[in-house]
Protein backbone atom coordinates (compact mmCIF):
# COMPACT_ATOMS: atom_id res chain seq x y z
CA UNK A 1 0.00 0.00 0.00
CA UNK A 2 3.00 2.67 0.93
CA UNK A 3 4.48 1.51 -2.34
CA UNK A 4 1.12 2.31 -4.40
CA UNK A 5 1.09 5.69 -2.53
CA UNK A 6 4.40 6.60 -3.12
CA UNK A 7 4.17 5.97 -6.73
CA UNK A 8 0.86 8.23 -6.97
CA UNK A 9 3.13 10.91 -5.55
CA UNK A 10 5.75 10.40 -8.05
CA UNK A 11 3.33 10.60 -10.70
CA UNK A 12 1.28 13.67 -9.08
CA UNK A 13 4.80 15.07 -9.47
CA UNK A 14 5.51 14.32 -12.98
CA UNK A 15 1.96 15.75 -13.40
CA UNK A 16 3.08 19.17 -11.45
CA UNK A 17 6.45 19.22 -13.91
CA UNK A 18 3.87 18.98 -17.37
CA UNK A 19 1.80 21.41 -16.08
CA UNK A 20 4.50 23.61 -15.17
CA UNK A 21 6.17 22.85 -18.51
CA UNK A 22 2.58 23.17 -20.16
CA UNK A 23 2.16 26.50 -18.78
CA UNK A 24 5.61 27.45 -20.09
CA UNK A 25 4.73 26.66 -23.38
CA UNK A 26 1.08 28.31 -23.17
CA UNK A 27 2.73 31.84 -22.24
CA UNK A 28 5.70 31.63 -24.59
CA UNK A 29 2.95 31.13 -27.44
CA UNK A 30 0.74 33.48 -26.19
CA UNK A 31 3.53 35.90 -26.72
CA UNK A 32 4.47 34.70 -30.28
CA UNK A 33 1.11 34.86 -31.39
CA UNK A 34 1.22 38.64 -30.16
CA UNK A 35 4.26 39.01 -31.99
CA UNK A 36 2.91 37.93 -34.86
CA UNK A 37 -0.48 39.92 -34.78
CA UNK A 38 2.24 43.27 -34.70
CA UNK A 39 4.23 41.31 -37.47
CA UNK A 40 0.69 40.90 -39.53
CA UNK A 41 0.15 44.71 -39.06
CA UNK A 42 3.58 45.97 -40.21
CA UNK A 43 3.69 43.63 -43.16
CA UNK A 44 -0.08 45.46 -44.26
CA UNK A 45 1.11 48.62 -43.25
CA UNK A 46 4.14 47.81 -45.45
CA UNK A 47 1.88 46.45 -48.34
CA UNK A 48 -0.57 49.79 -48.39
CA UNK A 49 2.45 51.79 -48.43
CA UNK A 50 3.77 50.31 -51.16
CA UNK A 51 0.26 50.02 -52.85
CA UNK A 52 0.48 53.50 -52.79
CA UNK A 53 3.89 54.27 -54.12
CA UNK A 54 3.81 52.43 -56.83
CA UNK A 55 -0.10 54.55 -58.08
CA UNK A 56 1.92 57.53 -57.42
CA UNK A 57 4.92 56.01 -59.49
CA UNK A 58 2.22 55.18 -61.98
CA UNK A 59 1.24 58.97 -62.46
CA UNK A 60 4.96 59.69 -62.86
CA UNK A 61 5.97 57.16 -65.60
CA UNK A 62 2.49 58.64 -67.28
CA UNK A 63 3.65 62.29 -67.05
CA UNK A 64 6.91 60.89 -68.23
CA UNK A 65 5.40 59.44 -71.27
CA UNK A 66 3.41 62.31 -71.94
CA UNK A 67 6.65 65.31 -71.59
CA UNK A 68 7.96 62.83 -73.82
CA UNK A 69 5.53 62.85 -76.37
CA UNK A 70 5.95 66.86 -75.85
CA UNK A 71 9.46 66.72 -76.18
CA UNK A 72 9.48 64.47 -79.59
CA UNK A 73 6.90 67.07 -80.79
CA UNK A 74 9.12 70.10 -80.10
CA UNK A 75 11.75 68.56 -81.46
CA UNK A 76 10.10 67.87 -84.83
CA UNK A 77 8.58 71.20 -85.14
CA UNK A 78 11.81 72.62 -83.82
CA UNK A 79 13.95 70.87 -86.90
CA UNK A 80 11.31 71.86 -89.50
CA UNK A 81 11.72 75.62 -87.83
CA UNK A 82 15.04 75.45 -88.24
CA UNK A 83 15.22 74.24 -91.87
CA UNK A 84 12.80 76.78 -92.63
CA UNK A 85 14.76 79.49 -91.15
CA UNK A 86 17.06 78.52 -93.37
CA UNK A 87 15.45 78.30 -96.48
CA UNK A 88 14.30 81.77 -95.70
CA UNK A 89 17.58 82.84 -95.02
CA UNK A 90 19.18 81.55 -98.02
CA UNK A 91 15.90 83.04 -99.64
CA UNK A 92 16.58 86.53 -98.43
CA UNK A 93 20.65 86.73 -99.36
CA UNK A 94 19.91 85.42 -102.42
CA UNK A 95 17.58 88.85 -102.91
CA UNK A 96 19.98 90.42 -101.10
CA UNK A 97 22.36 89.68 -103.97
CA UNK A 98 20.15 90.19 -106.70
CA UNK A 99 19.35 93.78 -104.98
CA UNK A 100 23.00 94.75 -104.73
CA UNK A 101 24.12 93.40 -108.49
CA UNK A 102 20.92 95.51 -109.74
CA UNK A 103 22.46 98.74 -107.55
CA UNK A 104 25.90 98.21 -108.35
CA UNK A 105 25.31 97.63 -112.01
CA UNK A 106 23.15 101.14 -112.17
CA UNK A 107 25.66 103.17 -110.23
CA UNK A 108 23.28 106.03 -110.13
CA UNK A 109 20.66 106.75 -107.16
CA UNK A 110 16.78 107.21 -108.79
CA UNK A 111 16.80 110.79 -108.10
CA UNK A 112 20.09 111.59 -110.33
CA UNK A 113 17.98 109.46 -112.70
CA UNK A 114 14.84 111.37 -113.23
CA UNK A 115 16.20 114.58 -112.95
CA UNK A 116 18.79 113.48 -116.00
CA UNK A 117 15.69 112.50 -117.74
CA UNK A 118 13.69 115.74 -116.61
CA UNK A 119 16.44 117.40 -118.21
CA UNK A 120 16.40 115.67 -121.28
CA UNK A 121 12.78 115.79 -121.88
CA UNK A 122 13.03 119.82 -121.40
CA UNK A 123 15.47 119.77 -123.89
CA UNK A 124 13.69 118.12 -126.60
CA UNK A 125 11.14 120.16 -125.44
CA UNK A 126 12.93 123.78 -125.64
CA UNK A 127 15.99 123.26 -128.34
CA UNK A 128 15.93 123.56 -131.63
CA UNK A 129 17.09 119.86 -132.62
CA UNK A 130 17.56 118.06 -135.71
CA UNK A 131 17.01 114.67 -136.16
CA UNK A 132 20.06 112.70 -135.31
CA UNK A 133 20.07 114.60 -131.84
CA UNK A 134 16.98 113.93 -130.87
CA UNK A 135 16.96 110.44 -131.49
CA UNK A 136 19.60 109.88 -129.50
CA UNK A 137 18.49 111.96 -126.56
CA UNK A 138 15.14 109.67 -126.80
CA UNK A 139 17.52 106.59 -126.87
CA UNK A 140 19.41 108.04 -124.36
CA UNK A 141 15.87 108.58 -121.94
CA UNK A 142 14.69 104.96 -122.60
CA UNK A 143 17.99 104.00 -121.20
CA UNK A 144 17.51 106.04 -117.76
CA UNK A 145 13.79 104.57 -118.07
CA UNK A 146 15.46 101.30 -118.41
CA UNK A 147 17.24 101.78 -115.55
CA UNK A 148 14.79 103.01 -113.60
CA UNK A 149 13.00 100.09 -114.08
CA UNK A 150 15.61 98.28 -112.47
CA UNK A 151 16.05 100.34 -109.71
CA UNK A 152 12.18 99.66 -109.18
CA UNK A 153 13.04 96.41 -109.29
CA UNK A 154 15.47 96.43 -107.02
CA UNK A 155 13.19 98.21 -104.55
CA UNK A 156 10.72 95.50 -104.60
CA UNK A 157 13.66 93.03 -104.41
CA UNK A 158 14.14 95.09 -101.10
CA UNK A 159 10.79 94.56 -99.89
CA UNK A 160 10.89 91.09 -100.62
CA UNK A 161 14.30 91.05 -98.59
CA UNK A 162 12.74 92.48 -95.50
CA UNK A 163 9.69 90.10 -95.75
CA UNK A 164 11.71 87.20 -96.05
CA UNK A 165 14.36 88.24 -93.32
CA UNK A 166 11.16 89.20 -91.27
CA UNK A 167 10.31 85.31 -91.91
CA UNK A 168 13.20 84.00 -91.38
CA UNK A 169 13.12 86.04 -87.84
CA UNK A 170 9.89 84.53 -87.15
CA UNK A 171 11.41 81.05 -87.67
CA UNK A 172 14.33 81.92 -85.68
CA UNK A 173 11.94 83.05 -82.98
CA UNK A 174 10.03 79.76 -82.85
CA UNK A 175 13.91 77.73 -82.98
CA UNK A 176 15.09 79.80 -80.04
CA UNK A 177 11.59 79.77 -77.85
CA UNK A 178 11.31 75.80 -79.09
CA UNK A 179 14.56 74.98 -77.42
CA UNK A 180 13.75 76.83 -74.32
CA UNK A 181 10.86 74.45 -74.01
CA UNK A 182 12.71 71.42 -75.19
CA UNK A 183 15.25 72.40 -72.09
CA UNK A 184 12.81 72.79 -69.84
CA UNK A 185 11.45 69.66 -70.46
CA UNK A 186 14.46 67.76 -70.60
CA UNK A 187 15.23 69.27 -66.65
CA UNK A 188 11.59 67.90 -65.59
CA UNK A 189 12.71 64.73 -67.46
CA UNK A 190 15.84 64.69 -65.83
CA UNK A 191 14.33 65.09 -62.32
CA UNK A 192 11.54 62.23 -63.35
CA UNK A 193 14.23 59.87 -63.99
CA UNK A 194 15.81 61.19 -60.84
CA UNK A 195 12.73 60.05 -58.98
CA UNK A 196 11.70 56.75 -60.93
CA UNK A 197 15.07 55.56 -59.95
CA UNK A 198 15.12 56.49 -56.27
CA UNK A 199 11.65 55.59 -56.22
CA UNK A 200 12.38 51.49 -57.68
CA UNK A 201 15.42 51.23 -55.22
CA UNK A 202 12.70 52.32 -52.34
CA UNK A 203 10.15 50.03 -53.68
CA UNK A 204 12.59 47.60 -53.93
CA UNK A 205 14.08 48.02 -49.81
CA UNK A 206 10.23 47.70 -48.78
CA UNK A 207 9.45 44.62 -50.72
CA UNK A 208 12.81 43.17 -49.26
CA UNK A 209 11.28 44.24 -45.96
CA UNK A 210 8.60 42.72 -46.55
CA UNK A 211 9.68 39.21 -47.67
CA UNK A 212 11.88 39.43 -44.54
CA UNK A 213 9.08 40.01 -42.43
CA UNK A 214 7.00 37.21 -44.17
CA UNK A 215 9.77 34.65 -43.93
CA UNK A 216 10.13 35.56 -40.20
CA UNK A 217 5.81 35.48 -39.90
CA UNK A 218 6.39 31.86 -41.30
CA UNK A 219 9.20 30.74 -38.90
CA UNK A 220 7.24 32.34 -35.85
CA UNK A 221 3.90 30.61 -36.99
CA UNK A 222 5.86 27.41 -37.31
CA UNK A 223 6.97 27.87 -34.13
CA UNK A 224 3.19 27.78 -32.63
CA UNK A 225 2.06 25.45 -34.71
CA UNK A 226 4.86 23.53 -33.13
CA UNK A 227 4.35 24.65 -29.62
CA UNK A 228 0.68 23.80 -29.56
CA UNK A 229 1.45 19.86 -31.02
CA UNK A 230 3.92 19.62 -27.99
CA UNK A 231 1.23 21.32 -25.63
CA UNK A 232 -1.42 18.66 -27.16
CA UNK A 233 2.10 15.91 -26.29
CA UNK A 234 2.38 17.11 -22.81
CA UNK A 235 -1.53 17.18 -22.54
CA UNK A 236 -2.34 13.34 -23.56
CA UNK A 237 0.60 12.90 -21.11
CA UNK A 238 -0.98 14.59 -18.30
CA UNK A 239 -4.24 12.83 -19.35
CA UNK A 240 -2.44 9.34 -18.57
CA UNK A 241 -1.23 10.21 -15.86
CA UNK A 242 -4.55 11.54 -14.36
CA UNK A 243 -5.98 8.52 -15.48
CA UNK A 244 -3.09 5.76 -13.79
CA UNK A 245 -3.87 8.29 -10.35
CA UNK A 246 -7.62 7.31 -11.28
CA UNK A 247 -6.61 3.38 -11.37
CA UNK A 248 -4.47 3.48 -8.49
CA UNK A 249 -6.32 5.11 -6.28
CA UNK A 250 -9.29 2.61 -7.54
CA UNK A 251 -6.89 -0.24 -6.73
CA UNK A 252 -6.44 1.39 -3.18
CA UNK A 253 -10.25 1.84 -2.62
CA UNK A 254 -10.21 -2.01 -3.97
CA UNK A 255 -7.33 -3.05 -1.35
CA UNK A 256 -8.67 -0.95 1.71
CA UNK A 257 -12.23 -2.96 1.17
CA UNK A 258 -10.52 -6.32 1.01
CA UNK A 259 -8.53 -5.66 4.38
CA UNK A 260 -11.72 -3.60 5.71
CA UNK A 261 -13.29 -7.45 5.03
CA UNK A 262 -11.06 -9.28 6.67
CA UNK A 263 -10.97 -7.27 9.52
CA UNK A 264 -14.82 -7.85 10.49
CA UNK A 265 -14.32 -11.86 9.30
CA UNK A 266 -11.66 -11.78 12.13
CA UNK A 267 -13.89 -9.72 14.58
CA UNK A 268 -16.82 -11.53 13.33
CA UNK A 269 -14.94 -14.75 14.85
CA UNK A 270 -13.60 -13.57 18.11
CA UNK A 271 -17.22 -12.43 18.52
CA UNK A 272 -18.83 -15.82 17.71
CA UNK A 273 -16.45 -17.34 20.29
CA UNK A 274 -17.29 -14.83 23.07
CA UNK A 275 -20.87 -15.35 22.30
CA UNK A 276 -20.97 -18.93 22.25
CA UNK A 277 -19.29 -18.89 25.33
CA UNK A 278 -21.47 -16.63 26.39
CA UNK A 279 -19.09 -13.78 27.37
CA UNK A 280 -21.11 -10.19 27.02
CA UNK A 281 -20.29 -8.24 23.50
CA UNK A 282 -19.54 -4.98 22.61
CA UNK A 283 -21.97 -3.21 20.25
CA UNK A 284 -19.64 -3.56 17.35
CA UNK A 285 -19.17 -7.21 18.01
CA UNK A 286 -23.28 -7.39 17.93
CA UNK A 287 -22.94 -5.17 14.42
CA UNK A 288 -20.25 -7.34 13.12
CA UNK A 289 -22.28 -10.91 14.03
CA UNK A 290 -25.58 -9.38 12.42
CA UNK A 291 -24.13 -8.13 9.38
CA UNK A 292 -22.50 -11.02 8.22
CA UNK A 293 -25.77 -13.54 9.88
CA UNK A 294 -23.75 -14.96 12.07
CA UNK A 295 -25.99 -14.14 15.20
CA UNK A 296 -29.27 -16.47 15.86
CA UNK A 297 -32.33 -13.97 15.72
CA UNK A 298 -34.40 -14.27 18.63
CA UNK A 299 -37.38 -17.06 18.59
CA UNK A 300 -40.23 -15.60 17.07
CA UNK A 301 -39.26 -12.48 15.57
Amino acid sequence: MAAIEETIGGLRQKEKELWRKFSELRDQRRSIIEELKELRAKRSELISEIKERRAKLREVIEKKRKLQGELAKLREERKEALERFKEAREEAMKIKGEYNDIVNSIGVPERVLRRRIARLERRIETSPLNRDQERDIVMQISQYEAMLQELNRAKSLKRKFIEVMAEAERWRFFVRDSGEKIGEIKEKLKEIYDYITKEKEELDKIRAHIDEVSQIISEKSKKVDDLKEEMERIREEMRGIQEEIRSRFEKIASSNKEIEKKLKEKLAEEALEKYKAGEKLTIEELKVLMELGLLEKPAGS
